[in-house]
């Protein structure tokens, strides 16, 4: 007898070509599927592999997977693959014995007896912009016919695989307790038993094996598993175990064994951190919430808080929450601390002083700049000679004649909120005197014994000068005078026969530069 089959598509003959093989049988020749699933395609052409440089190589992390029992009526459900790749796009279609059936595009299928008697696959393609389509066929799932009739024409000298029992999970159901299957009682010997863990029905990476520990992220979720078994020669066979479901986890309370505690020096300005409490349990996250009289402060939520002025003597502290999967959160407080005032403000750019230094000019303090934060505000304290001038508190000066001959020189103090306040003297600056101009007149003859009077002036530029003007013959004082409104007459002493060069000394004052007269020659005549 010869059985033919049907023309397959290129990609089915290809993807289904292991799965299918002509055994010699007595009185014929019998269809019957390979030992293993069918083979899917490889993930990715050469003309993919070509655009790795571009967007990369699309391949399945997890590979599409058909669960439920084979059977006319029961409904086969489709597992779609996890991509690689964000952004993929599914095809679906569903094969029997290799052929796509029509309409069957969905993630679920219901066999009808049009299936009865093949196997039923799905294929799965992925599709993402710039990629060529990456195709997989899924495992085969054999539906019988009705009656328990197999599907090689063979009749009852054909060999079954069927299940004689269905598998089971056996295990205390809990997070963290061992689950353990216990496999079908097949219905012939040698058969390879695979596996695959589900949890809510969807497949978990890497759970094929006998056993399966559930963890906290399993809490409240159904537990099941995929059986199937493979025997040279026959269609693959798998069923279901029960569905166990696992009881969210009782968490217990964290407890802290140590407290936490602010560090660092508490003043406005200063960065302060928390040492983290230590816990009855390793692995604790830790989150922070610091707070201000009790109140939460907005956006301090790290190890680390800068004291701000707003801080300045109020109550300080930090909440430390504790956290671990399976564990209920806890919190604790640090201790309290108050901020004092910050240290005293530094200038970053040096108060100066603007201005001629000069009777009558005016002068200007220019307050500089001290670091970041707040404006501060400015106080002015003039200075003459090291000395507070009373009443000199503007940021302007205009110089007086008291300051002739002296030094000005300006305070100025920088006030922030919450700081110490900062200080800084600028230079002295020297006050010049004003200049004189001494004059001398007089006769230029004498007698001896007659008396010779001069006339003495000191003339200073609107000033009114006062000090001592020495009266000179030669390098011999001949007199000392104080003038005080300027000019002076003033009778000399008795002078000897001869030639004198008479000159006057202004000696000058605090305020006014010293000076000296041109000489005045004198021709002193006998008596006659």
């Amino acid at each position: 007898m010869l059985l033919r089959l049907p023309r397959l598509p290129r990609l089915h003959r290809r993807a289904l070509a292991p799965a299918l093989s002509l055994v010699l049988a007595a009185g014929g020749v019998t269809l019957t599927a390979a030992p293993a699933t069918a083979a899917p395609r490889p993930a990715a052409t050469t003309q993919t592999q070509q655009a790795d440089g571009l967007l990369g190589v699309l391949e399945a992390v997890i590979k599409p997977l058909i669960s439920g029992i084979g059977g006319v009526g029961e409904t086969l459900t489709l597992s779609l693959p996890q991509w690689n790749l964000p952004g993929v796009t599914n095809d679906v279609q569903w094969l029997s014995g290799g052929s796509p059936i029509p309409g069957a595009t969905g993630t679920s299928f219901v066999p009808t007896l049009e299936q009865a008697g093949s196997a039923v696959q799905a294929e799965v393609t992925g599709r993402l912009l710039g990629l060529l389509p990456v195709e997989y066929v899924t495992n085969a799932i054999p539906i019988p016919l009705p009656g328990g009739g197999g599907g090689g024409g063979g009749g009852s000298e054909n060999p079954t695989l069927e299940v004689l029992q269905d598998p089971s999970i056996t295990g205390i159901p809990g997070v963290g307790s061992l689950l353990q299957i216990l496999n079908p009682i097949w219905s012939l010997p040698g058969v390879t038993t695979t596996y695959q863990w589900f949890v809510d029905n969807v497949p978990v990476p890497g759970a094929t094996g006998p056993t399966f520990v559930p963890g906290f992220e399993d809490a409240g979720k159904q537990v099941h598993a995929l059986v199937t078994g493979t025997l040279a020669g026959l269609p693959i066979i798998s069923a279901l175990t029960n569905y166990l479901p696992i009881p969210a986890a009782t968490e217990e309370p964290l407890a802290a064994t140590s407290a936490a505690t602010i560090t660092g020096t508490a003043k406005v300005g200063k960065v302060v951190s928390v040492e983290d409490p230590t816990w009855n349990e390793e692995g604790v996250e830790h989150a922070y919430q610091w707070l201000r009289d009790g109140s939460p402060i907005a956006g301090a939520t790290g190890k680390t808080y800068t004291l701000t002025p707003q801080d300045y003597g109020r109550r300080i502290l930090v909440k430390v929450t504790g956290s671990k999967e399976g564990w209920t959160d806890s919190t604790v407080d640090s201790q309290e601390v108050s901020p004092a005032l910050g240290d005293a403000l530094t200038f970053t750019s040096q108060p100066s002083v603007s201005g001629t230094v000069a009777l009558g000019r005016t002068l200007t303090a220019l307050p500089g700049a001290w670091g970041s934060g707040d404006t501060p505000t400015f106080t002015y304290q003039w200075r003459r000679g090291g000395q507070v001038i009373t009443g000199a508190t503007s940021s302007t000066y205009v110089v007086s004649t008291d300051d002739l001959g002296s030094t000005l020189a300006v305070t100025v103090t920088a006030t922030r909120a919450a700081y110490a306040p900062g200080l800084f003297t600028t230079s002295a600056l020297p006050v010049a005197k004003l200049a004189s101009a001494t004059t001398l007149k007089g006769k230029k003859k004498a007698r001896v014994g007659k008396p010779v009077r001069v006339k003495v002036g000191v003339l200073v530029d609107g000033f009114a000068p006062d000090g001592v003007v020495s009266l000179l013959d030669g390098t011999k004082t001949l007199k000392r005078l104080r003038i005080a409104r300027g000019t002076k007459k003033v009778k000399l002493p008795k002078l000897s026969k001869g030639k004198h060069v008479i000159t006057a000394v202004y000696a000058g004052s605090d305020a006014t530069e010293e000076s000296r007269s041109k000489p005045l020659k004198l021709k002193v005549l006998p008596r006659r």
